[in-house]
Formats: structure tokens, C-alpha cells, sequence
């Protein structure tokens, strides 16, 4: 018997978790609440793209952060600069885009932490100056570590984060009125005020609430909703609490 899962995250978040959660006898509600847009151009965006020769790394902390970078280079044709300089990725999933989009890239062959990315940093001494390209609303750990060993480092903000269109909210709303699903995700303390808002009738009593972590169960309890399975921090172990029940 196939379960649906209730999913609120932004579709560059979810994509690895998505295609793994396609090989388990479940379906997929995913209404992304997240929404994440580029900036206008500003000074500290051109200055990175006219002076990529000052940094000797630049870090892509997700496909996502990738993404917006590399449509910046492609629109002030600078794809071929950007490749005489080392390209580090967090995981194989952003090192394989950058690949295809003709950066070689390369990663620790880890599980995707940033303390995996800073050990592997140093292994291979690329200590100099560093940007990576980022949100203004995603909180991301790799930087603030590299600060610590007095790295220098560039936190270049290329995009935003909104929420859906109304057009969409409302597809969402008729979508959702129409399922109950089995397995409700908030996989951030956001996305506990995003979902609340935006299914304000949601039945949490008769679903397994999963919770991405200590915050947001904690989050979770002032709003009267009570966690069964809370994970550790990742979507790999969200993934596994479905896979078991």
C-alpha cells in the first residue's frame, strides 16, 4: 500500500531526497513553499565577476548555490575564468552540475559536510583567499569554519528566498484539501510557520509527523503539535524514518 508524504521545501533542496524517495512505496505531496529567486545586479556581485582572479577557491555548498553562480558567469560570459580557478563542491551531486556545465569540480568523497570540505581543504593546502556564492537566508556552516582558521572568505549573496506565487498557493491549497497525507515533513523551524499558514486545516493527529530536528521539535511543541519521529539533522535521515515505517 503506497503513502503520500507532505513536502514543503524548495524543489533545488529536495531533488536528491525526491529521486530516492521514488524508490519507496510512496507518493509525493510536494507543494514548495520555498521559493528561491535571484537578486538584481549590485556591486558586490560585479566586483566578484570582474576580479575571480583574486580568489583562489571558490565553494559551492550546494547545487543550488551552483546553480544561481553559474547563471551569473553565463550572463557576463565568464565561464572561462571561472575554470582556472580551483572549484570545490560539497557533495557529488553539485560536483557532477558544475561538471556538466563545464567546471571541473572536485569534492572529499564525503557525505556531504562542511567539515569533510575544510579537512579536505587543508589536506591539499588550497587555504588562500575563497567566495562562495550563497543566499541571504540560508544559514550554512562552511564559511563561519573557515573564518576560524582565518581563511579569508567572500560570502557572495546571489539570491533570496520567497514564498510560492499566489496562483500556485491556491493549486497547492485545492491539492492538499483533496489528500491526507501519512507523513507530514517540517524539515526546518521556516517550514513549520510556512505549512501552518498555508494549510491551516491540516489534520496533524491522524499523520506521523517527522521533524528535521531538535529546533524544530522544539518549535513544533509551541504550536501544540506533537512529534512521533524526529531525525538528525539531514534529508538522508528523514529518508530513513519513512523507509522504516
Amino acid at each position: 500500500m503506497s503513502h503520500s508524504v507532505l513536502l514543503t521545501a524548495a524543489h533545488e533542496d529536495t531533488e536528491v531526497f525526491r529521486s530516492k524517495l521514488e524508490e519507496q512505496p510512496v507518493s509525493v505531496l510536494h507543494y514548495p513553499l520555498e521559493r528561491y529567486q535571484s537578486l538584481e545586479d549590485n556591486g558586490d556581485i560585479l566586483d566578484a565577476l570582474e576580479n575571480l582572479e583574486e580568489y583562489e577557491n571558490i565553494v559551492h555548498g550546494s547545487k543550488r548555490n551552483a546553480q544561481f553562480w553559474i547563471e551569473w558567469l553565463q550572463e557576463f560570459d565568464k565561464i572561462k575564468e571561472a575554470r582556472n580557478q580551483l572549484n570545490l563542491a560539497l557533495d557529488q551531486h553539485t560536483a557532477s552540475y558544475l561538471e556538466e556545465q563545464g567546471i571541473p569540480a572536485v569534492h572529499p568523497h564525503a557525505d556531504g559536510e562542511a567539515i569533510n570540505l575544510l579537512e579536505f581543504m587543508l589536506r591539499i593546502k588550497r587555504i588562500g583567499k575563497t567566495l562562495y556564492p550563497c543566499g541571504d537566508k540560508t544559514a550554512e556552516d562552511l564559511p563561519a569554519l573557515l573564518r576560524e582558521l582565518d581563511i579569508e572568505v567572500d560570502e557572495l549573496v546571489l539570491f533570496t528566498l520567497e514564498g510560492p506565487e499566489e496562483l500556485n498557493l491556491e493549486e497547492y491549497r485545492k491539492d492538499f484539501a483533496a489528500h491526507q497525507p501519512e507523513f507530514i515533513i517540517f524539515h526546518s523551524r521556516r517550514s513549520v510557520n510556512r505549512t501552518l499558514a498555508a494549510f491551516p486545516n491540516a489534520n496533524y493527529e491522524d499523520a506521523m509527523v517527522i521533524s528535521g530536528d531538535q529546533a524544530v521539535t522544539d518549535k513544533l511543541a509551541t504550536e501544540g503539535i506533537e512529534v512521533d519521529q524526529q531525525a538528525e539533522g539531514s534529508w538522508d535521515s528523514i529518508l530513513e524514518i519513512i523507509k522504516k515505517e
